[in-house]
């Protein structure tokens, strides 16, 4: 409650009406005499300097917003006290208490954490929510459905949970040439059936960020080549940068691996005869990107990076940094030829397959 701009002491102005008048004597100031002894000798006493007037509806209004700012002080008490991180909090206990923010329920948050994201728990959950599975259609392909994959063989052991393919109704199944459902990350390449787009195959710069640089001439005309054999557009989103010896400071002109040094590597996008960009998740669309992989490796690149979640499911890591390592024009390479995944550490089987052995050497 606010009384903020009104004159809560002209509301009540008419004698009688929400205001009580009450005279009243002192002691020792109200007889003629000083003594405090009444009326004496007939005089009237002096009462008009002792008239008290109570504004009533004033004083409960004065009352309310004396109370309600009691109220805020409360609940910014309640604010500061749930800041607090023990629980020695006087009479007031938040409901915070339960996982009060104390080590050892941090350090059990973020255990969960990392089991969940180690199991894939974390990825489905991610997701579902960001695309509800569609209940109704009842599929093999694209129903929610855990099973069992494991026995139990004991009351204390622990069962091994999957999810059917199409997952989160963004993830439609990859169909195999066996006629089975795979995820795009398990789908092996023996199983797929390779398509080729529409676009005409152009390359062409997109540079954001920090890796500004142009790429090498080899790796451009690698890209060009694969292009047209998928028949895709590609946009080259990270190109080079400046390597730490000659002068690069991440964030500024260099950013991670040492693959970027001096352009011999790049981050791609591909795009149809339309320009939509092709996604790892759409299987008419994967087929299409392996592809474009696939012309890639035959043109000279000697690693690739795709698809589980790898660039949002839609750039491609294409580099031929291991040649520019061994002709001694950049250092820090390592010889892994392919990954995938959120994390880098999961690439998918079709990828596993198309870029075997795994290290260059």
């Amino acid at each position: 409650m606010s009384i903020a701009g009104a004159n809560i002491f002209e509301e009540s102005t008419t004698e009688g009406v929400g205001k009580t008048t009450v005279d009243h004597l002192d002691i020792d100031t109200d007889s003629v005499d000083g003594t405090g002894s009444g009326e004496p000798q007939g005089q009237k006493l002096d009462t008009e300097s002792h008239r008290h007037i109570d504004y009533d509806l004033a004083h409960q209004a004065c009352l309310a917003e004396i109370a309600s700012l009691f109220e805020d002080i409360q609940a910014d008490l309640r604010i500061i006290t749930d800041r607090g991180d023990d629980r020695a909090k006087g009479i007031y206990t938040r409901q915070a208490d339960t996982v009060a923010n104390n080590p050892a329920n941090i350090a059990a948050a973020a255990s969960t954490y990392v089991n969940m994201k180690e199991t894939g728990t974390l990825d489905l959950v991610n997701a579902e929510i960001s695309n509800p599975t569609n209940l109704g259609n009842t599929s093999a392909a694209n129903y929610n459905a855990l099973a069992n994959t494991t026995p139990t063989p004991t009351t204390t052991a622990t069962r091994t949970q999957s999810q059917s393919p199409g997952f989160g109704g963004n993830a439609p199944a990859v169909v195999g040439l066996d006629g089975e459902n795979y995820f795009e990350s398990t789908v092996p390449l023996d199983q797929l059936t390779l398509a080729t787009g529409s676009a005409e195959g152009k390359v062409k710069y997109a540079l954001t960020g920090t890796r500004t640089l142009p790429i090498q001439a080899e790796l451009f005309n690698i890209l060009e080549t694969a292009a047209t054999a998928a028949g895709v557009n590609v946009s080259i989103m990270s190109g080079g940068q400046v390597p730490v010896n000659e002068g690069g400071v991440v964030g500024r002109n260099r950013l991670g691996s040492n693959r970027f040094d001096k352009g011999y590597a790049a981050e791609v996008r591909l795009t149809d005869a339309t320009g939509a960009e092709l996604s790892a998740l759409v299987p008419d669309q994967l087929v299409v990107m392996i592809k474009f992989a696939e012309a890639c490796r035959d043109g000279g690149v000697t690693a690739i990076g795709m698809g589980n979640g790898y660039l949002n499911n839609l750039g491609i890591h294409i580099d031929i940094a291991w040649k520019g390592q061994s002709s001694g024009y950049i250092s820090g390479v390592l010889p892994l030829r392919f990954w995938g995944g959120t994390n880098g550490k999961t690439p998918p089987q079709y990828l596993q397959d198309l870029m075997t052995p795994k290290d260059n050497v």
